[in-house]
């Protein structure tokens, strides 16, 4: 999976060329209630500020999804719940969002689900507008550690662990 760094919302490239995830930081980075991602991200390269509208990224093949990635295990003083928004905006005439909207959401996720390399994804549907951004609306307790890589990528990574292709080799007759 190749990730650009121009399209993450959480999370960065280290000078190792590593991804490094958003982490909680004592409760504050995702605490009860609505946090929103480091990185909002303006698709309008092609489109005029005037307008408010976007590049159409939704629908077509390969599709591009949002990938969310646990890089570090997450932890919360109870049973905490994190459910993730894709929302969008238009311009608001002086170059920055409008109003934003909820496209797509992923359901409310237990903390006992988001282990390290649990990988969720959403689809971005029709009606993104001008900016995009995450959302992370986290339920009945702050957590306390973890930590999170979210960004555009290029259609999903199907094969798991042993699921690809034999290659073909062979030391038999050697």
């Amino acid at each position: 999976m190749i990730m650009d760094s121009l399209l993450l919302f959480d999370g960065s490239v280290n000078d190792q060329g590593t991804l490094v995830g958003t982490s909680v930081n004592s409760g504050t980075t995702f605490s009860v209630g609505s946090t929103d991602s480091a990185n909002i991200i303006d698709v309008s390269q092609i489109a005029s500020s005037k307008s408010g509208l976007g590049r159409d990224i939704g629908i077509g093949g390969p599709e591009l999804k949002i990938e969310i990635e646990v890089m570090s295990a997450f932890a919360s003083d109870g049973n905490a719940t994190m459910q993730i928004e894709l929302q969008t905006a238009p311009d608001s005439g002086s170059g920055t969002p409008g109003s934003w909207s909820v496209i797509n959401m992923t359901p409310a996720i237990p903390v006992a689900n988001l282990t390290v390399g649990q990988i969720n994804y959403l689809d971005i549907v029709p009606g993104v507008q001008k900016f995009l951004k995450l959302t992370y609306v986290v339920g009945s307790a702050n957590m306390t550690q973890g930590a999170i890589v979210a960004g555009i990528v290029l259609d999903r990574e199907n094969l798991g662990p042993n699921l690809a292709y034999p290659s073909g080799f062979s030391t038999l007759y050697i």
